[in-house]
């Protein structure tokens, strides 16, 4: 690809982006130290990769901790092409606008929902903490710290039961204005 844009010559005011809608296929790929895969909204389901490569805006080796979803791609994309959005509210920040202004880390609040059958897992991450839901036939929940636990093996929900009921009460929020797709 960048030997047809400098080809072309193109390359210089391109920008490339490599990144994946979700985590590695389980059985197929390691997603070690990240716990599960696609389909599951812990970590090795939902962590991917995001490199951005754009010469003369984005320095070379320039890494982020910045938080961040696809969804922000559609809004940085939509903003460098000048583009509309449809006759809706995007979500999402111009994350490629942030990093090319190098601005500090913003708090997000992000959230997930998937449906597969009788089985519903749904999460939240404010800040490093992370709340996950399984509904099927009974509901399990987990709190995990991701700052601590990036494999979210350790469940806080009985020693962090406050911080519990304000994700989970920020969850059934956003649940209750998100019409599932059935």
């Amino acid at each position: 690809i960048i030997t047809i844009l400098k080809e072309e010559g193109i390359f210089e005011r391109t920008l490339i982006i490599f990144t994946s809608d979700n985590g590695g296929l389980l059985g197929v790929t390691n997603n070690e130290p990240l716990r599960s895969g696609k389909g599951f909204p812990y970590e090795g389901g939902i962590r991917v990769p995001l490199i951005m490569r754009w010469p003369g805006k984005l320095p070379a080796g320039q890494e982020s901790s910045q938080v961040c979803a696809t969804f922000d791609l559609t809004r940085s994309i939509l903003n460098l092409t000048k583009g509309k959005a449809p006759n809706r509210q995007l979500e999402g920040i111009d994350i490629v606008q942030h990093l090319v202004e190098r601005k500090p880390n913003i708090p997000r609040t992000l959230f997930w929902r998937g449906k597969r059958g009788e089985r519903t897992w749904s999460a939240v991450r404010d800040g490093n903490l992370k709340f996950v839901r399984k509904t099927e036939g009974r509901t399990e929940e987990w709190l995990f710290d991701l700052s601590k636990d990036l494999a979210e093996e350790t469940d806080l929900l009985l020693q962090q039961p406050k911080e519990g009921a304000r994700l989970k009460a920020l969850l059934n929020g956003w649940e209750e204005d998100i019409v599932p797709v059935r």
